[in-house]
């Protein structure tokens, strides 16, 4: 069965993602500002970001961000970005980063 975290390896996200969105995504994620809602196989949902401070350190507003699987195909969304869009832009980064640093135990 595919898991949404199969999908999310460093080498993925940082291709789906502009160079800027993976520099300040790691910011956030390396400032401890990710917050698991739901890790499951098919769905992780997550807070990330609200932290003071410039971009590139990774200060800025805090955004929900979702990955679902969708007939074994990745999706993601994050508040921040326009309805339907796939931007993989810095809060769906820093929580992907953060996915691999908290894997539920099987």
């Amino acid at each position: 069965m595919a898991k949404v975290e199969d999908f999310l390896t460093e080498e993925f996200v940082e291709e789906v993602s502009l160079p800027s969105n993976f520099t300040y995504g790691k910011a956030i994620y390396r400032r401890g500002a990710v917050e698991f809602i739901q890790h499951e196989a098919k769905i992780i949902e997550g807070w990330a970001g609200g932290l003071q401070g410039t971009i590139k350190d990774g200060g800025g507003q805090r955004r929900r961000v979702t990955f679902k699987l969708d007939k074994d195909k990745l999706r993601w969304n994050c508040t921040g970005n326009p309805k339907n869009h796939q931007i993989f832009c810095k809060h769906c980064v820093a929580l992907a980063l953060a996915v691999h640093d908290s894997r539920p135990p099987r």
